[in-house]
C-alpha cells in the first residue's frame, strides 16, 4: 500500500490511542496483603473509664440472648457493667504457651488466685482470674496454644484454652473453644507502633451464668519474643 500523509495521520492517532490506555492502566493486580504470625505477649493496658466510655482492657458479661449486660457491684469503672483489667505477672496475653493457675487454683472463700495474664479482679464479691490451660476443666478437651496472625492491619487470634475462674468454677471463654465452636478473636493492629486491639465473646456453658456470654476487650502494645 502507498503511504500517504493521511494514512501516516490514522496510524499515528492509533499509536497514542494505544499508549493512552496503557499509561492509565495498571501494571499488575493488587497484592493481597501478606500473613504472618506474631510471636511474643499482647501487652495489656489498663482499662480505665472516662468520658462515658471505657478504654483499654476490659470484661462484659453479656445476659442471654444479648439483652443488655449484667452489672458488677465491685466494678471501679462508673459504669458498673464494665471490669476493668490490670495485666498480670506476664503483662498480658503470650502466644506459644500456656499461662495456667497457682496450686491450688482457689483461696479458701473461692477466689481465684491465676495472676499471670490480668490480675484478678472483684465480681459481685469474689475474685476471677483468667488462664490459659492445656485440657479444658469443663470438657476434658485438649486445647491448643495461644496463636496470633496478622494481615495487613487486621489482627486474628486463636485462644482456645482461654478460661476464667471463679468461686471454685472454670468458665471456657476460649475463641473458639478446644471443640472449634464460636469464633476466633479478631481486631487491629499497627506494625510500626505494635499497637493492637483485639476483641471477642465467648458463651458461657454451665454454672450460675450458663447462657450468657462473656465479652472481652484487650487493648495494649504487643512485645515480639
Amino acid at each position: 500500500m502507498k503511504l500517504t500523509r493521511t494514512n501516516l495521520g490514522l496510524s499515528g492517532i492509533a499509536l497514542a490511542a494505544v499508549a493512552a490506555v496503557a499509561a492509565i492502566a495498571p501494571s499488575a493486580a493488587p497484592r493481597a496483603a501478606a500473613s504472618r504470625t506474631l510471636n511474643g505477649t499482647f501487652r495489656l493496658t489498663p482499662g480505665s473509664f472516662s468520658a462515658g466510655k471505657a478504654h483499654g482492657t476490659y470484661f462484659r458479661m453479656v445476659y442471654t440472648a444479648n439483652k443488655g449486660y449484667m452489672p458488677n457491684p465491685d466494678s471501679r469503672a462508673r459504669d458498673k457493667t464494665y471490669t476493668l483489667g490490670r495485666p498480670g505477672r506476664d503483662g498480658g496475653l503470650a502466644t506459644g504457651r500456656f499461662q495456667g493457675h497457682p496450686r491450688p487454683p482457689f483461696t479458701s472463700t473461692g477466689s481465684a488466685r491465676a495472676n499471670l495474664i490480668i490480675k484478678p479482679e472483684p465480681f459481685t464479691s469474689i475474685n476471677f482470674g483468667v488462664a490459659t490451660l492445656r485440657k479444658d476443666p469443663q470438657s476434658g478437651a485438649t486445647s491448643a496454644v495461644t496463636t496470633a496472625r496478622v494481615s495487613g492491619r487486621r489482627l486474628t487470634v486463636h485462644v482456645p484454652g482461654f478460661t476464667a475462674e471463679w468461686n471454685r468454677q472454670y468458665f471456657n471463654q476460649g475463641a473458639p473453644k478446644p471443640d472449634g465452636s464460636g469464633a476466633a478473636a479478631t481486631g487491629t493492629y499497627d506494625a510500626r507502633s505494635k499497637h493492637y486491639v483485639l476483641t471477642w465473646t465467648s458463651k458461657v456453658r454451665g454454672g450460675p451464668f450458663n447462657g450468657f456470654s462473656g465479652l472481652w476487650h484487650l487493648e495494649g502494645t504487643f512485645s515480639p519474643r
